[in-house]
């Protein structure tokens, strides 16, 4: 009897530890924890432009053949031309995930920290400096 109740009782906390691991959520937060296929393409684009810049280096090397070389770049080419094709579709959708990421991405390329310059030497300094980073004078805000 009490090897029946031990063993409900761990299939029991078996079973509530591992639902959670394999039940799809559709909530907000799962979706967005999700990779999508521009996730995907975008991962794929960095994979094959490095293997570009693999191959040009092998053959400045000396490693690779014109004719391979040649020959090999003009197929990763296309490949990566087409995966560009295939994130300007996802993107040319309007799908709201893909316009938050270019909003994002066109944020974080601005300075986000205001520039102030120096009196004394005129260089730009990032407003949160107290001193000027090339002569060294106390910055007016």
């Amino acid at each position: 009897m009490i090897y029946l109740l031990c063993g409900i009782l761990g299939g029991a906390v078996l079973g509530a530890v591992c639902v959670p691991l394999f039940r799809r959520e559709d909530t907000l937060e799962s979706a967005i924890i999700e990779e999508t296929q521009w996730d995907l393409l975008q991962r794929k684009k960095e994979v094959v432009l490095g293997n570009i810049q693999d191959l040009d280096f092998e053959y400045k090397c000396g490693k690779l053949s014109d004719d391979d070389y040649q020959k090999v770049r003009a197929e990763m080419g296309a490949e990566a031309a087409l995966v560009f094709h295939e994130i300007e579709n996802i993107e040319a959708e309007a799908d709201l995930d893909a316009l938050i990421r270019r909003e994002l991405t066109a944020r974080k390329s601005k300075s986000a920290i205001p520039a102030t310059s120096c009196s004394g030497c005129g260089a730009s300094n990032p407003s949160t400096n107290k001193f000027c980073a090339e002569c060294g004078a106390k910055l007016k805000h």
